[in-house]
């Protein structure tokens, strides 16, 4: 049986070499915006993602484009063809690989903060929301994660 954490680290390697491929075949085959306006706003994107952008639970397609300096459409085709994923599915997905890395980091968290608390400190509304994003990404329930690392 593996630790949980050489299946984390596992995991990470995976879906970067999916997402790096993806990204590049996507790319080529379904482009119809051109290549600089897409690079922009990937790099834009990224950006915003290493600021954390993504913990702000008020963040909606509209107000990242704002915020991006471009408009939704192609804030959502890039998103769409570039990430390969829509933009609610990318955003918990975002959300739920930070956590699980910052809650790895920091397992103190798990003992001074309930539930909600963790959820909302992510970018989640709801526990149900996070538990559910939580499960589909790592196949436990994120309650279920806590005392593995707890032991």
């Amino acid at each position: 049986m593996i630790s949980l954490g050489i299946f984390v680290t596992e995991l990470r390697k995976i879906n970067k070499i999916k997402s790096t491929s993806s990204q590049i075949f996507k790319f080529k085959k379904k482009s119809k915006l051109k290549e600089e306006i897409y690079h922009s706003i990937l790099e834009n994107l990224d950006s915003w993602e290493m600021q954390n952008g993504f913990l702000d639970n008020t963040i909606t397609l509209q107000s990242l484009a704002k915020v991006l300096n471009t408009n939704t459409s192609y804030l959502s085709s890039t998103i769409n063809t570039l990430k390969g994923k829509n933009f609610a599915c990318y955003l918990k997905n975002v959300r739920i690989n930070y956590a699980i890395n910052h809650i790895m980091e920091n397992p103190e968290i798990i003992k001074s903060k309930s539930m909600i608390q963790i959820a909302e400190m992510y970018g989640f509304n709801s526990t149900g929301v996070f538990t559910q994003a939580f499960k589909e990404k790592i196949g436990v329930t994120p309650g279920l994660f806590f005392k593995r690392i707890s032991a």
